[in-house]
């Protein structure tokens, strides 16, 4: 399924406010001691990342034409942090500009752009950055847009973002376990956010177990507030832990060192990224990640360099699974996750693409379609 989570454009400051992950002074937190499930194991081994014996990559099926475009990547829903992944698109490059196709590899933009398309959301519009391109150019490409059916291209607009936290600054918060009455979401829109409670639609569209930081509210007095910086806390076996994952019937899990964690939707893993850069996938019952901290990220770009002068186009996020399944790099080399966190298709490929519908490998000739592994 698409999934839809805002617009896009943060402000400066907000963009830094939503990514910054650095550790302050450890907060009064609850105490992290209730971090399992009933019925799951309070801890899980971490298993290789691949299976034993590897699967055989499948050979790509008959394609007489390669797409020749140097990038593959997922679209990026603005809107959460970290972004969603829209299902049915990717958006590609040829000789460093970026435009966007369907899943079955027909063109819906051409290689213009100077940073990867990404999606508003909510809005449904293309971010498609071509520089001066001009306003008619601009009306043209819309209107070809909407007469094909296609959501059209975004002209700019207010920031828009949705993020969950622990408020540690809740009335009545019980200290000694984990309290679902600390548990909250910072809303904005084109205008100053607000706190607010997490509501039935936000658990079911993200998933039954939400990544949360411990956090104070901050801001002046009149003022709208906003949560702070994540506030390290200590697990009960004395492991520093930023991000946490909590369900809304009370229980959850303190994944050590995880600087930000990614949504689980309704599928089995979720990516997390490390203090020390990687990024690993953790599993809805365990409290350490089921795969090692060894992948890259493979969409997006850093929200803080999406509109400087010169945007980096290097990927930020590493993606969720969809449909059981993510693209997964290690360096130069491209793999295939499924929901247990074996790389089903090792990480040696040049290309692996994967929007939760087609599979896209890349060899010298260019992209070509593959089955799933059996």
């Amino acid at each position: 399924m698409n999934r839809v989570h805002g617009c896009k454009v943060f402000s400066a400051a907000l963009a830094v406010m939503l990514v910054g992950c650095s550790r302050s002074a450890a907060s009064e937190a609850p105490a992290a001691t209730q971090t399992s499930a009933p019925t799951a194991a309070a801890t899980a081994s971490p298993v290789p990342a691949t299976a034993s014996p590897a699967p055989v990559t499948p050979a790509p099926t008959t394609d007489p034409a390669a797409l020749p475009y140097d990038e593959m990547r997922p679209v990026a829903l603005y809107g959460t942090v970290p972004y969603g992944v829209m299902e049915g698109y990717f958006t590609v490059s040829r000789d460093g500009k970026w435009g966007l196709i369907r899943a079955n590899g027909a063109e819906v933009l051409p290689c213009m752009a100077e940073t990867p398309v990404s999606n508003c959301g909510s809005g449904g519009h293309w971010g498609w950055h071509v520089q001066n391109l001009g306003w008619e150019a601009f009306d043209a490409y819309d209107a070809q847009l909407e007469a094909a059916g296609e959501p059209t291209l975004c002209p700019g607009h207010g920031g828009s973002t949705l993020r969950f936290f622990y408020d540690l600054d809740t009335p009545g918060l019980d200290r000694t376990a984990i309290d679902p009455k600390g548990y909250k979401a910072y809303q904005s829109g084109d205008g100053p956010g607000s706190i607010v409670d997490i509501t039935d639609e936000m658990w079911e569209t993200y998933g039954d177990l939400l990544p949360v930081f411990y956090a104070h509210e901050e801001g002046e007095p009149g003022d709208p507030v906003y949560p702070s910086e994540p506030e390290t806390a200590t697990r009960g076996d004395g492991v520093p832990v930023i991000y946490h994952y909590v369900s809304r019937e009370g229980w959850g899990m303190s994944p050590a060192d995880v600087q930000l964690g990614g949504f689980f939707y309704d599928e089995a893993l979720a990516p997390v990224q490390l203090t020390g850069g990687k990024w690993a996938y953790l599993g809805r019952d365990s409290q350490e990640p089921v795969t090692e901290a060894v992948y890259d990220p493979t969409y997006a770009i850093d929200p803080e360099l999406a509109y400087a002068e010169t945007p980096s186009t290097e990927p930020f996020y590493a993606a969720p699974l969809q449909n059981g399944y993510a693209a997964v790099r290690r360096g130069e080399g491209w793999g295939l996750l499924d929901a247990s966190g074996a790389e089903v298709i090792p990480c040696g490929e040049a290309g692996v693409a994967w929007e939760g519908t087609t599979l896209w490998l890349k060899d010298e000739a260019g992209w070509h379609k593959a089955e799933l592994p059996a």
